[in-house]
């Protein structure tokens, strides 16, 4: 196992300075070196600072490509939407030329849209310069959930998917939605995995996952305890 990364920062908005630079240095390193990069974003509040920072950015963004970990299986315009977080804090300002790949398709159900979605992330540039990653307090990272019937498919290394309509099996009660999923596989089909974390009981989860080894209990062990990508843990109380 490659140990993590852990950076600490004394707030929020530190975390998202710092990150904004770090990130903005791998995609133009990126982009200088090949006509296209790739980058994968999870939803949430934490990374919104980092968004909004990184779209003021001028690079290249139109060798830029982006998709998202994971999504809600919602409307683009919904207000539960990772894909429509990302449009309103990401892709704006200088970053509203970067390509982007979305995970919903108006297929009535997750399952039925993935073979779509499969087809759409074959044009993502994999492997994928960065992934940025958030973490519940079950210990799930993208919508790798603990006890989600598809689970072991998602985390299966030998799997064919890149990605996977899956349903937590005990639904969040502000987000009560079916979801798609990148696989396993594909999140580590990367060259680094920032892991983005606030607040003192994602501190104790993180320490909880760090300390044991069962990947379908927490399934973000499975990005911490793996030793293909390194992986760095950006933590603000």
């Amino acid at each position: 196992m490659i140990e993590p990364l852990f950076v600490e920062y004394p707030d929020a908005e530190a975390m998202a300075d710092s990150l904004a630079g770090h990130v903005a240095l791998t995609l133009a390193e990126a982009t200088e070196a090949r006509d296209i990069a790739g980058m994968i974003v999870s939803g949430g509040s934490t990374p919104k600072a980092l968004f909004q920072r990184l779209a003021k950015r001028k690079l290249d963004w139109e060798k830029i490509c982006i998709t998202l970990a994971d999504d809600r299986w919602v409307d683009a315009d919904h207000p539960a939407s990772n894909e429509k977080l990302v449009h309103e804090s990401l892709l704006v300002d200088y970053a509203r030329k970067a390509p982007f790949i979305s995970l919903k398709t108006p297929a009535k159900t997750a399952v039925e849209g993935a073979p779509d979605i499969q087809k759409r992330l074959m044009d993502f540039p994999w492997a994928a310069d960065l992934v940025l990653l958030g973490m519940g307090e079950d210990g799930h990272t993208a919508s790798l959930f603990p006890g989600a019937e598809a689970l072991d498919a998602a985390l299966s290394l030998e799997g064919p998917d890149l990605c996977l309509g899956l349903t937590p099996k005990i639904l969040p009660k502000d987000a009560p939605f079916e979801r798609m999923t990148l696989t396993l596989p594909a999140l580590l089909d990367s060259a680094r995995i920032i892991l983005m974390l606030k607040g003192a009981g994602k501190r104790h989860v993180y320490d909880r996952a760090m300390a044991g080894t069962d990947i379908y209990e927490m399934p973000i062990r499975a990005i911490l305890h793996q030793h293909e990508v390194p992986v760095e843990v950006h933590w603000a109380p």
